[in-house]
């Protein structure tokens, strides 16, 4: 019998994009199974498989772990979220809408997603951290409207309507992620939904109306 072919050694390149993924995939699931504060260096390490040494040379604090974790993880959000928008159809109706908010809610709710919230949190009494993810979440301010923007009827909707219905939709679905496991509340679920979607079309009927006053 022929011998099987050797394996193909990875090369530096690919080692070391390998430890960084495991690297920034421990931080997430240390953060998100112990919290910010319980996600030490030392444990995300034995999750990696990889020494604090080696955690050193790729990232010289904690902090910069931290924030390459979230922007690692804000990058799965995005597509995921990009995706789910692409289906909408080209004329949104209500409970296209609603369905379309359904699968954003589902796609917030995943577990890894509350690490975002958990460094949220602790940002607010660390200053640097704070700054250090500022540019982050600015930049996911402005990726989100451009997402949402998928939306027909979010697209008609003027500039500071479109910031208000984003932040409405996204703090409220935060803040559910946040309030889920403690105090969930299904029954309202939908209604809480239904609520969202009447604000989108109450603000593109008044404005339409409004466009055609003038």
């Amino acid at each position: 019998m022929p011998n099987p072919p050797e394996e193909r050694r990875r090369t530096q390149v690919e080692r070391r994009a390998a430890t960084v993924a495991k690297l920034l995939n421990s931080t997430i699931d240390a953060i998100v199974e112990l919290g910010y504060a319980g996600a030490t260096t030392r444990e995300i390490c034995e999750r990696a498989g990889v020494s604090q040494g080696g955690l050193f040379r790729h990232f010289p604090t904690r902090r910069d772990l931290i924030v390459a974790s979230i922007e690692h993880l804000y990058e799965d959000k995005r597509a995921v979220l990009n995706a789910l928008l692409d289906k909408a159809p080209a004329d949104v109706n209500r409970a296209d809408a609603l369905e379309q908010l359904r699968l954003v809610r589902h796609s917030v709710r995943e577990p890894r997603n509350i690490a975002f919230l958990e460094v949220l949190l602790a940002a607010r009494t660390e200053p640097d951290l704070r700054d250090a993810i500022r540019p982050l979440f600015e930049r996911e301010d402005e990726e989100l409207c451009e997402l949402a923007r998928k939306n027909p009827v979010f697209a008609r909707l003027s500039p500071e309507s479109q910031h208000l219905m984003k932040d409405v939709v996204h703090q409220m679905l935060a803040v559910e992620t946040l309030w889920q496991p403690t105090l969930p509340d299904a029954a309202l679920d939908d209604a809480k939904l239904e609520a969202l979607v009447d604000l989108l079309f109450l603000l593109d009927t008044t404005e339409h109306a409004a466009s055609r006053g003038n």
